[in-house]
């Protein structure tokens, strides 16, 4: 993959157009940046061919890149010198200096789409569901198989959602609806928990409390299990939530099975951003469909993503802070500078203040 690296208009410092890049961005359940920023290093996930490229932090210069087996997902993530990717069929543990294969490891051995979630890692242990409902324990630095188990029986049992490492358990959730905890150690069941709808987003730390995103939001006891709240949007399903200290932040769309006249209505597709303070809400705003968001610890913005554009908003009142044209994947503010990855794979470094 070749690249040409450039200074565009005033204020970029640089950006790198990827070469044979179909389609950079796959649509993301999780609230986690694409590109990644760590250390000297950028770090891309390209949906369509399928790879996994590293550009260098001040200058966009290409270091390598490795091409997976099947398109790639939203993400890659790194953890203890290793940077985990995932494929649609595969997850793969690279050298991040390289981009060289250190180990890989699939669900299945027939060819097929049997990955939808993203890894969670912690304390030597890489957790992953697939798309047969199991939940996978692995050895983080070697891959090898430590449990795994089988979130719950019947059909539409995947376990597409990202799971939460928390003390000595891991919570995961799957398309049935079903919340369950596990001991690390040994994959012992803790508690179970049903909700009303499917569970495909990443599950969240929230105080004492786990986030989870099914047709209403739930916060349940990390420790119990027990529902301590549950948020209800009327005519309205949760499409995805993010965290920050007392406040959570909401995107809705449209709840097309109770409302199927609704699909003809252009309006519909567009969604709500709702901002919760210790569980009250304080802000609301409309969103021109129903993008992906994640919230920046350093400047404390709501960003969302999408194929129409990207947008930062204030998590204090849910107002506009700026808008960019085009389709990107999820940002990443680090050092004052916003990275950014487009749908036509191009990489970029933009000071926060001229970000929009």
């Amino acid at each position: 993959m070749k690249r040409r690296t450039k200074v565009a208009r005033s204020g970029v410092t640089w950006k790198t157009k990827l070469s044979g890049v179909a389609n950079a961005v796959l649509p993301s359940r999780a609230g986690r940046p694409n590109p990644l920023v760590a250390g000297d290093s950028v770090f891309a996930s390209l949906f369509a061919p399928g790879s996994v490229c590293a550009v260098a932090r001040n200058s966009g210069e290409l270091l390598w890149t490795t091409n997976l087996d099947s398109h790639a997902s939203s993400s890659v993530s790194r953890h203890a010198g290793v940077l985990y990717a995932t494929s649609s069929r595969t997850l793969f543990a690279l050298n991040p200096r390289t981009g060289k294969i250190r180990w890989q490891f699939s669900p299945k051995s027939k060819p097929g789409e049997w990955i939808y979630s993203l890894p969670a890692v912690k304390a030597g242990r890489l957790f992953l569901g697939d798309r047969c409902g199991n939940l996978h324990c692995l050895d983080a630095k070697t891959g090898n198989l430590v449990w795994r188990r089988q979130t719950s029986r019947g059909e539409n049992n995947q376990a597409n959602s990202t799971a939460l490492i928390t003390g000595s358990s891991v919570i995961a959730a799957n398309n049935q609806g079903v919340v369950i905890c596990y001991s690390i150690d040994t994959g012992a069941t803790l508690w179970r928990q049903k909700v009303d709808g499917a569970c495909t987003g990443e599950l969240l730390r929230y105080n004492s409390k786990v986030l989870v995103a099914a047709k209403s939001l739930y916060a349940i006891d990390l420790k119990s299990g027990a529902v301590k709240t549950e948020w209800n949007f009327p005519a309205k399903v949760v499409r995805s939530v993010a965290a920050l200290g007392s406040r959570i932040a909401i995107v809705l769309g449209t709840d097309f099975q109770m409302q199927p006249s609704a699909w003809n209505n252009p309006s519909a597709f567009d969604g709500k951003l709702v901002v919760l303070e210790r569980g009250q809400e304080i802000a609301r705003c409309n969103l021109n469909g129903t993008p992906d968001m994640r919230i920046e610890a350093d400047t404390g913005l709501i960003y969302t993503a999408d194929h129409s554009g990207l947008a930062a908003f204030r998590l204090s009142d849910a107002s506009l802070v700026g808008t960019r044209r085009g389709e990107f994947a999820l940002p990443q503010v680090a050092g004052g500078r916003v990275y950014a990855l487009s749908g036509d794979g191009e990489l970029s470094s933009v000071p926060e203040s001229q970000a929009f």
